[in-house]
C-alpha cells in the first residue's frame, strides 16, 4: 500500500467547526490528517500514520492545531467574511450609479448650513 505523502500544512486547512475543535493538539491533528490527506483509510492505519507524522512536525507547526489557535482563527475569519458579505449587500443594485463628483475647476464654496436657534 502506498502511502500518500502529507502535503504543506496551513492554517487555513486546519479551521475547524467550533463545535469539533478537541481540547488535545494530537486530536485536532488526527482530524486534520483524516479530513485532508488519509480520507478512505481505517482508523489503525491513521492512528499508526498519524503518530509518526505528529512527531516529524517541528513545534511551531504543531502549535497550530492548538485549540485557542483553531477558535481564534474561526473567528476571525467569521468576522472578516461577516463584513465582506455586508459590503456586498450594500453595493448590491448599484452598478452604473456611482457618485457623480465636482469638477476639480469648479471653485464654488461648500453650502452653509443654517443651524435653527
Amino acid at each position: 500500500m502506498v502511502r500518500p505523502k502529507p502535503k504543506m500544512i496551513r492554517a487555513a486547512g486546519i479551521v475547524d467547526d467550533p463545535g469539533r475543535v478537541a481540547p488535545l493538539p494530537y486530536l485536532n491533528f488526527l482530524r486534520y490528517l483524516k479530513r485532508n490527506v488519509f480520507r478512505r483509510s481505517d482508523l489503525r492505519h491513521l492512528l499508526q500514520v498519524g503518530l509518526v507524522h505528529w512527531n516529524a512536525l517541528s513545534d511551531a507547526k504543531k502549535r497550530l492545531f492548538e485549540p485557542e489557535r483553531i477558535l481564534a482563527r474561526v473567528a476571525r475569519i467569521r468576522r472578516t467574511t461577516r463584513r465582506r458579505r455586508l459590503l456586498r449587500r450594500n453595493q448590491h443594485g448599484q452598478k452604473g450609479r456611482t457618485a457623480v463628483r465636482r469638477p476639480i475647476y469648479d471653485k464654488r464654496p461648500p453650502p452653509s448650513r443654517r443651524r435653527p436657534k
